[in-house]
């Protein structure tokens, strides 16, 4: 409280700026696609002037790249604890509660950051170059990532005589289609709905995989 009795603004850090900065330009790719977000619209949505962002920013394209790698994070944070629950359901040897296992914790993952998830499967077409760069390199990690998991599974539904290539980019295609359904219809297709169905397909094919 000031002297007058009014009740002073604590002015924002810059690390408390930039994050702003970030999440208007995380809205603004979300709902128009990276050529709706440009220095003039992220400075139109804070209510502030252009000049005022390269006080945080050295250009748009830092400011992209820095997005994507804070929205990269939080995915690999997810992707991380997937695995690990994974990889604590690997000793049943049961490829049914392994699944479920991942898809469980991977759809409520979706469900509690929407906006990441949105943005991460946004196209990337009419971000600069550099950021396309980023991007692809930060989607190979994932791959890797989950070749990894899937070596990791016991014989005969991981291992070495697996193509886990082929099967990592199945699972990451059907964890993207999974994830839009959730995020384009939350109430049609809750994750809950999403993984019990999933999850029983799963079985089947289990139950049939050679021995």
């Amino acid at each position: 409280m000031s002297p007058t009795g009014r009740t002073e603004r604590t002015r924002p850090t810059a690390r408390q700026r930039r994050e702003q900065i970030l999440d208007a330009a995380l809205d603004l790719v979300v709902e128009q696609g990276f050529p709706g977000c440009t220095m003039q619209s992220i400075a139109r949505s804070l209510g502030v002037t252009r000049p005022a962002l390269y006080e945080y920013y050295r250009d748009h394209e830092q400011l992209l790249a820095d997005l994507v790698a804070r929205e990269h994070q939080k995915m690999v944070e997810l992707v991380v604890r997937c695995t690990t629950v994974t990889a604590a359901a690997a000793d049943h040897e049961d490829p049914a509660a392994l699944f479920a296992a991942f898809l469980h914790e991977y759809l409520e993952g979706v469900a509690a950051t929407p906006r990441t998830w949105h943005f991460m499967l946004t196209s990337p077409l009419g971000a600069p170059p550099q950021v396309r760069d980023d991007i692809d390199a930060l989607r190979r990690l994932v791959l890797e990532q989950v070749r990894f998991t899937v070596r990791s599974l016991p014989e005969p539904y991981g291992g070495a005589d697996l193509d886990s290539e082929m099967a990592a980019l199945s699972i990451i295609a059907g964890a993207e289609s999974a994830a839009r359904l959730i995020l384009e219809d939350p109430e049609r297709f809750p994750p809950e709905r999403v993984a019990a169905v999933i999850s029983a397909l799963a079985r089947h094919i289990a139950r049939a995989w050679p021995r």
